[in-house]
């Protein structure tokens, strides 16, 4: 097997691992629709400076992958309404119901949602190896996250964040059929939409966002976290499929779980 690709995904989802917990952090301070499209922004702005400094390189050090075409347009429209705009405003809002490290760990439903929706729509083989894989993740990560400590459970935020789970699953999904495109105009086309959209709904409901410098913070965040752990991740769908991306990407969360236990 080709190492490039598990080199891609295991970064990938080590990016994406970490900005659950430091995102638990900002949802104290900027509203969780908000937040969602400053991660989006952030992706979009991170990679339009890349692409700049790469032009300034020379065009040799410009050379990008095919682009993007017209039939490529339903893939990524609905990539971007289930990953870039429903997925993260659930995961932002759940965040608000539960810990840090709890919502690190149930990432991991993100691997389980790809493979399925891999395997029974798209009709992706997946051997045994990799569901034994997804199953002891999924296992490890809820058993882990559940404290009887904390009395009640309010389902509210695990619900929300299996939403985002799906949702993700259902865009790692359909990426995939565009993954032998240039990388980096999805996730530039997917930051600037995704980003303006919940922006903007968030002014049209009246949120109040201060300007301070969690605002800067969400947008390095997601420059890495939402931005280069994409591109990674689609680099990585191309050469893995769905169903072993998902499973090598059920890592992730159990990175972030670290980073919530430090911080």
């Amino acid at each position: 097997m080709d190492k490039k690709p598990l080199f891609c995904i295991i970064l990938s989802a080590a990016l994406f691992g970490i900005s659950t917990p430091i995102s638990k952090l900002l949802v104290d301070d900027i509203p969780p629709l908000a937040l969602a499209g400053f991660l989006y922004l952030g992706a979009f702005l991170g990679l339009f400076i890349y692409a700049i400094i790469l032009r300034m390189r020379g065009p040799r050090k410009y050379e990008r992958e095919p682009p993007l075409e017209r039939r490529d347009l339903p893939w990524l429209a609905g990539a971007i309404l289930s990953g870039g705009v429903i997925a993260p405003v659930a995961l932002m809002q759940g965040l608000t119901l539960v810990s840090g490290f709890a919502s690190s760990l149930l990432l991991n439903l993100e691997g389980v949602a790809t493979a399925i929706i891999a395997v029974a729509v798209f009709k992706e083989h997946a051997g045994r190896r990799i569901w034994f894989a997804l199953l002891f993740m999924t296992l490890a990560g809820v058993s882990l996250s559940w404290d009887p400590g904390q009395g009640e459970l309010d389902p509210g935020g695990p619900l929300l964040i299996v939403l985002a789970m799906i949702c993700w699953g259902v865009d790692n999904n359909l990426t995939q059929h565009i993954s032998n495109k240039d990388p980096t105009q999805i996730v530039q086309l997917k930051g600037i939409v995704a980003g303006t959209t919940s922006l903007s709904l968030a002014a049209l409901l009246g949120l109040q966002v201060s300007l301070d410098v969690s605002i800067l913070f969400a947008l390095f965040l997601g420059s890495l976290s939402y931005g280069l752990s994409l591109i990674l991740f689609i680099k990585a769908l191309e050469g893995l499929g769905s169903s072993r991306t998902g499973s090598f990407f059920s890592f992730g969360p159990f990175i972030g779980a670290v980073v919530s236990i430090l911080l």
